[in-house]
């Protein structure tokens, strides 16, 4: 009796192994989930190989842009020379530089898979102006080397790594930032860290954080809900990239510059919706304008509003230009 006694207690204290089994496997099937998420999820949208442009182009996208995207190639072939500089981590980063006599810079940042025949009609407009100007490919981009992007963290570095390429070509540089969508975002986190020399930022429909961001095209693309899909990507990125999300708030470093600020956005921007650019603009505490261009979808207030794009950009840093 006493040995019948003693099983039944084991079997009262002691889970079936079956049931540890199930466990054991149910945990592990979620992990596995989990992972492969967070891997799509951090490929479709952060790594360089992985082709998504389809999914990004915008219906305004016309003959007219095409043939501007011609125009600038050729002005980058023709009349720039190479320049590279070592990122932080090492890599090989290329940009097109246009030289002129004078000691003011225009630095411009493409967008999300990109290219440095982005933002053409500022910067060749720039160079008309006797501006010396500086078209970095973003890493992962052109001729810079990279495999994963990460929507402004990085890249701001790389950034303040080319204001001090310039500063060590012209001690006596004056320097304006631009930059367009993801080069947006990126001016934003390089203004927290005041770069000396630089004098001027013009943001034109960047985003307020990277998670909003995210979110906002979870829904669009996939319709699927921001919790839990972007907190196992967040984790996964933590894990296989080392920066989480909470790093890439461009709305915060905006309220850490002095430096004079232009904020551009389209009023039908469905990409980075319009709401980001007023978060963006209410944080900052340095002096800066707003401008809500009409009628305009993501990225192509540069395109539709040419003249007046270039004139209120050329006329906003000039007021921050010493003479």
């Amino acid at each position: 009796m006493p040995f019948a006694i003693n099983l039944l207690e084991r079997k009262r204290y002691y889970p079936d192994m079956t049931i540890i089994l199930i466990i054991l496997a149910v945990i592990l099937a979620i992990a596995l989930l989990s992972i492969a998420i967070g891997e799509f999820f951090l490929r479709f949208a952060l790594s360089t190989s992985y082709d998504n442009s389809n999914k990004l182009t915008d219906d305004s996208v016309s003959k007219q842009y095409l043939a501007e995207e011609e125009e600038n190639r050729r002005f980058l072939e023709e009349k720039c020379s190479d320049v590279y500089i070592k990122s932080a981590d090492t890599m090989n980063l290329h940009a097109y530089l246009f030289s002129s006599s004078s000691h003011k810079y225009l630095i411009t940042v493409h967008g999300y898979k990109g290219g440095a025949t982005n933002n053409g009609i500022l910067y060749r407009f720039m160079a008309n102006k006797g501006y010396n100007v500086l078209i970095p490919d973003v890493r992962g981009h052109g001729k810079s080397e990279g495999k994963w992007l990460s929507m402004g963290l990085w890249e701001s570095d790389d950034l303040i790594r080319w204001v001090s390429y310039i500063k060590g070509q012209d001690e006596n540089a004056q320097i304006a930032l631009h930059g367009v969508s993801m080069g947006g975002a990126t001016v934003m986190m390089a203004s927290g860290r005041n770069p000396s020399s630089v004098v001027a930022i013009i943001e034109d429909c960047g985003y307020s954080s990277v998670y909003d961001e995210f979110k906002c095209q979870l829904k669009d693309m996939f319709h699927l809900p921001a919790h839990p899909i972007l907190d196992i990507v967040n984790l996964w990125c933590r894990i296989r990239l080392k920066f989480s999300f909470a790093d890439v708030v461009p709305s915060s470093e905006v309220a850490k510059t002095h430096i004079p600020m232009l904020f551009i956005h389209g009023d039908e921007d469905m990409f980075v919706p319009t709401w980001m650019v007023n978060t963006c603009y209410e944080k900052a505490r340095c002096s800066k304008e707003l401008w809500i261009t009409n009628g305009v979808a993501h990225a192509m207030s540069i395109t539709k509003y040419a003249d007046e794009y270039t004139s209120k950009c050329l006329s906003f840093i000039e007021k921050h230009m010493k003479a």
